[in-house]
């Protein structure tokens, strides 16, 4: 995951369905921070209508005030197997700056 932010100290939050929440590292790299990092989940079946939502946060800001949160449909990565996109960060308030957040899905029934 990639995200184009102001401020260091940034880390996110993912939720999937009812699965536990997962969390990256806080990366504190500049106004550019990158996670090197992958999630993987366990399904019994191929998850249909599942979103995954995510929300980051400065961890640095009293309160963690957040940078935005994007929900994603992923029925999509089921079907096709991968996909990568950048998906804008939805903030917090109306005159929030927006945000991207670049990440790439796979999907395996190994």
């Amino acid at each position: 995951m990639r995200q184009s932010v102001g401020n260091p100290s940034v880390y996110c939050k993912l939720t999937l369905g009812n699965t536990p929440p997962r969390q990256t590292k806080v990366v504190s790299t500049g106004p550019t921070p990158e996670w090197d990092e992958s999630f993987a989940w366990s399904f019994e079946s191929p998850p249909k209508g599942q979103k995954l939502h995510i929300s980051c946060k400065n961890k640095s800001k009293v309160g963690k005030s957040s940078f935005g949160k994007v929900t994603i449909q992923i029925d999509k990565v089921v079907m096709l197997g991968a996909v990568a996109g950048e998906y804008t960060l939805l903030p917090q308030s109306k005159s929030g700056p927006s945000r991207n957040l670049e990440i790439e899905f796979q999907w395996s029934n190994k």
